[in-house]
Order: C-alpha cells, then structure tokens, then sequence
C-alpha cells in the first residue's frame, strides 16, 4: 500500500517537472519577444537605405518627367501638327505628317491600342469597310491606322486584315503624345482625330471602336456637303451678279405728245 502512493507521487513529479521544463522553455521565447520588435527598430539601416533607393528613384524617374512633359504639349483644334515631325508607316517608308495634312483636304488619324488584338482588329476593320464611302466622298481624304507597335508588326496586322490604308509607328509617341492619346507613359487611348486643311478640326479621345469609324465618316460627310452647299451658294449669288451685269437697263418708254395746234 505504501508503495502505490509513491510511484503516484513520482508520477506527478515528474509531470510537475516536465510542467517546469516547459515553462523554462517559455519563459526565454517571451523574452525573445522584445528583441523581434528591435528588430522592427533595427530598419534604421534599412530606412537610410530606403531613402538612399527613393532618391535613386527619383532621379530615375526625372528624365521620365521631362518626356512626359513634351508629350503633354497637346494639340488644341485649331493648331498644326509641328515641323519635323516625322514617321514611318509599315512599309518603312518616311511620312512628313505635317507636309501630309497640308497637301490632303482632309486627313483622318485614328489610334489604337495595339494592333492584331480583338478591339483594335474591330476598329481597324470598321475604317476598312467604311473606306470606299471615304474615297466616295472626295479624292481628297487620307486615313491612318496610328500605334506604337513597331513597323513590323504594322505590316502584319495591315496583311492580315487586308487594311487599304496606311499605318504609322510610334513606338516613342512623337505623334500619340502630342495628341492627347497617350495612357500610363508608354499605352496608347483609343482615340481618333480629323485634321482639315492642316490643321486641327475634330478630336475624339478614349473612344469605342464603333463609335470610332462611324463618328469619323459622319463628321466628314457633315462637312463635305456643308462645303459643297457654300460652294453651291457661292456659285449661285455669282451667277446672279454677272446675269444682273449682262442685262442692260430697260430704256424708260417715251411719252407720246399730243399735237393740240392742228385742233386750235
């Protein structure tokens, strides 16, 4: 009998000192707990660090500043497209953008993300089959697909979508920037603009594709056949002023005079 109580005993001493043991272990991680949070003060390095790399950033980023600037001298209607400005379309060969708006009654640019992807593909193709209603209107109107997808890949959405028109690169956004279009430095807004007689005269931004071709041709139509009317009416009140020239006064009719003497 009195050896059961003392194996009992020992039994709950050695749970009591296993008990200890894991209290002993305890106690130093909580100990630990305030040498994490030094840890948490220790980025005193890290922060002269941090600022050191904010700084770098900074001055990385000035130049991005500057080109960020120059393409923000945006267009405003009215205005022409600035000297120099050239680019290339995807044949590779140069295109005087200004010298083309000067020469072309009417010239319509519309820009697109990028090209061969399904938006841009609609867009794109929505200026191909309104392009025979273009040409209808006047010899004297000029489209262009306009990206910043390089020359290469221009000529490969042209082949494959079978594009009549011309498509200009501008991988480094000489023309998208001045016009307004460009998005988060180097993305391009759906957009599309219409210069008449160089400068100018509509400009669409952040646009769906459909809206896109089919605000376009309406615009052009709208001003064709405003012009056409002015012409008409010109032509009508010069006719007018030469038939007026071409015919001579009516002679005032004479007035008979009685011969009253041979009654007298």
């Amino acid at each position: 009998m009195t050896v059961e109580p003392r194996r009992r005993s020992a039994r709950v001493a050695a749970a009591a000192a296993t008990i200890g043991k894991n209290k002993q272990l305890d106690e130093p991680v909580e100990s630990q707990r305030p040498a994490k949070k030094a840890r948490i003060v220790k980025p005193s390095t890290s922060a002269t660090e941090t600022s050191t790399n904010d700084h770098n950033t900074e001055e990385e980023a000035t130049p991005n500043k500057k080109v960020s600037k120059v393409k923000n001298k945006r267009l405003e209607l009215g205005d022409e497209l600035p000297e120099g400005l050239v680019l290339r379309d995807q044949d590779d060969n140069e295109l005087d953008l200004k010298q083309i708006t000067k020469d072309c009654k009417i010239v319509v640019i519309f820009a697109y993300p990028r090209a061969s992807t399904p938006g841009c593909t609609k867009q794109a193709c929505g200026f191909r089959d309104l392009y025979p209603k273009f040409m209808d209107l006047s010899s004297k109107v000029t489209i262009f697909g306009l990206s910043a997808d390089s020359v290469k890949a221009q000529k490969t959405f042209q082949a494959k979508q079978n594009l009549p028109y011309r498509l200009i690169s501008d991988p480094k956004h000489k023309l998208i920037g001045p016009l307004g279009a460009t998005k988060e430095v180097s993305k391009v807004t759906r957009s599309h603009w219409i210069f008449k007689d160089g400068k100018l005269w509509i400009k669409e931004l952040k646009i769906s594709p459909i809206a896109s071709f089919e605000g376009a041709l309406e615009s052009v139509v709208a001003e064709l056949e405003q012009g056409s009317e002015e012409a008409e009416g010109t032509t009508e009140e010069t006719h007018e002023e030469k038939t007026d020239e071409s015919v001579p006064e009516e002679a005032a009719p004479e007035t008979a005079i009685e011969d009253t003497s041979s009654n007298n």
